[in-house]
């Protein structure tokens, strides 16, 4: 089965800039005064931007707020920030984007298990079960992803969870845009290829 880029519309698109992140983190190593406070507004609205932009995609876990999400997110993250196992900022996004996969897909999980009968017996138009079917695309593709390499993850994540360009991955990662692209949709051929193998 061939789809549309389901990733697409998940992009958060945010100009948000993470520049001082990294120093934040640091003062919270130290335990500076009001550090947790400046660093949680820093990047607040990035991580409600994500959660509302995946959350989006996913009919079932509709009636779960952005702030749910994020919340149990930012709660992983300042435990490993108060016991020093974060470092910078790379670190910081991309242990966020790893639990926001993870609660993401408890919720869609559960969710589903409670709605499934719900299903039974009923016609789908074509657009609802093209709707499904993307749904079930990025429940594999967050599942898979873990499994394939830390660079291309880092991409996917910063890209689709986070709402990077490509420009700003380039710059961050220290490769020009083009390889960033390609990287890019050689994860998505991945991970397509794995979903139509399953």
């Amino acid at each position: 089965m061939k789809f549309a880029d389901p990733f697409d519309s998940i992009r958060s698109h945010s100009d948000s800039q993470f520049g001082s992140v990294t120093k934040m983190i640091r003062a919270v190593d130290e335990n500076s005064p009001d550090a947790q406070e400046h660093l949680f507004a820093a990047v607040i609205e990035q991580l409600q931007s994500s959660a509302r932009s995946v959350l989006r995609q996913f009919p079932n876990v509709r009636g779960v707020e952005e702030d749910v999400l994020v919340n149990e997110i930012y709660e992983s993250l300042l435990k490993k920030l108060l016991s020093k196992d974060i470092k910078n900022r790379e670190h910081f996004f991309g242990t966020a984007c790893i639990h926001f996969r993870w609660v993401l897909l408890d919720l869609v999980k559960r969710k589903n298990l409670e709605t499934e009968p719900l299903f039974e017996d009923q016609h789908l138009s074509t657009q609802q079960e093209v709707a499904l079917d993307n749904v079930e695309f990025l429940t594999f593709a967050f599942e898979q992803l873990d499994k394939i390499s830390p660079e291309l993850r880092t991409i996917v994540d910063n890209h689709i969870l986070l709402g990077m360009t490509f420009d700003d991955i380039a710059e961050l990662m220290k490769l020009s845009k083009s390889t960033v692209y390609d990287r890019f949709n050689e994860a998505l051929a991945i991970l397509r290829e794995q979903f139509e193998i399953h």
